[in-house]
């Protein structure tokens, strides 16, 4: 069970006197490096200029500077013990600036106690983030089951009360800009990722004739690739069908650039004049540059603690599996889920690297150019 939790103008809202006192006595900052921030939050104004006209300059009393490094570090500060309440609870919880989850997992005949468990959880967060000067959205707050199909059929899909406000559960959500359904099947963000890319090709078809090869080129690249690319790691085993309806993307944009007619055949000249990569080598890049980044403590604790080499398992350090720098590949319970998890996918795809690439020495820059040249050679 998955909920999503919105919030509300949720960095202006942040109370500069609660902020200060937390990072003096919740993280220990104190001294100078506390007035750097009192410095950095408190005497800012702001004014605003409509029609030629500027309106009076009013000081502004609450809220972190947004579009700034620090805004996005010190509302998670300042928001941390919405992780405690979560854990009180049982849930397990994640934030990303101002979008925070909380999601748990049980048997399929105890999945009915999640539901109050829930409940209860985002009433106590509704209750603290009031007491903080935040306000949650409950009637925009989103739950939903996700497992298998069978076993989804058994999970309760009544109405959820959550801070007074009546939620049902839903079939699919939107997380971070991906969409997830139920059955973690994808199609939903096949489906969406399909039709926003081939909105924006024939909206670049009709300006096809006035741009070059190279501008044309670009626009692909920021309006297309930058969407197909986007967290594409978690479409890592799917199916086939799944996997060429996102190729089709590819072919399709390809075919815009290069000025060729529906029909044309493009997979050569992706790779020769184009330098584009099909889609389940894009998937297997952006895997193995994951990796790279938590055996270089570079990611997140939850995605390193995934990334076990065999050479620290006991009983493996002298296999030849050790002495190639690979990784441990979890066995999994499911056929169709378990091997897409990213604690089976990343370690697989890392291991079925050449020994080279799996050189500790390497920078990141210098992996991912060698990684897309091996990934060129072995299509």
């Amino acid at each position: 069970m998955l909920g999503l939790l919105d919030l509300s103008a949720a960095f202006d809202t942040v109370d500069h006197d609660i902020l200060l006192d937390r990072l003096l006595h919740s993280y220990g900052f104190g001294g100078a490096v506390l007035g750097w921030f009192r410095s950095y939050l408190t005497g800012r104004s702001q004014c605003i200029r409509y029609n030629g006209v500027l309106s009076e300059s009013t000081r502004v009393l609450y809220g972190v500077p947004q579009g700034s490094v620090l805004g996005p570090v010190l509302f998670l500060l300042y928001s941390a013990d919405v992780i405690h309440i979560a854990s009180k609870h049982g849930f397990s919880a994640h934030s990303y600036a101002d979008d925070l989850q909380i999601y748990d997992h049980s048997p399929q005949a105890a999945c009915a106690s999640l539901v109050p468990r829930m409940s209860a959880c985002v009433a106590e967060i509704n209750t603290w983030m009031a007491s903080n000067r935040l306000k949650l959205n409950p009637s925009k707050t989103e739950v939903i089951w996700l497992g298998s199909s069978r076993r989804l059929k058994h999970c309760p899909m009544d109405d959820l009360l959550i801070a007074g406000v009546t939620i049902r559960p839903s079939t699919h959500v939107r997380d971070l800009g991906v969409m997830i359904d139920g059955g973690l099947s994808m199609d939903t963000q096949i489906s969406h990722l399909t039709r926003t890319c081939f909105y924006h090709l024939r909206q670049l078809r009709v300006v096809r004739r006035s741009l070059t090869t190279d501008a044309a080129h670009s626009l692909v690249r920021a309006l297309v690739h930058s969407r197909v690319d986007y967290c594409n790691g978690v479409l890592a085993g799917l199916p086939l069908c799944h996997v060429n309806r996102l190729q089709s993307i590819l072919r399709a944009a390809a075919r815009l650039v290069l000025q060729l007619p529906g029909w044309a055949s493009v997979s050569n000249l992706m790779r020769v004049q184009l330098h584009w990569l099909p889609f389940p080598q894009r998937i297997q890049f952006k895997l193995c540059s994951i990796v790279h980044k938590c055996l270089h403590n570079a990611a997140p604790t939850y995605l390193r603690e995934l990334c076990v080499p065999v050479s620290t398992l006991t009983g493996r350090s002298q296999l030849r599996s050790a002495a190639a720098g690979n990784l441990y590949v979890p066995p999994t319970k499911t056929v169709t889920i378990g091997k897409r998890g990213f604690s089976v996918a990343a370690p697989a795809a890392w291991n079925n690297l050449p020994i080279n690439l799996k050189d500790h020495s390497l920078s990141f820059p210098a992996f991912r150019k060698l990684l897309k040249t091996e990934l060129f050679v072995t299509m």
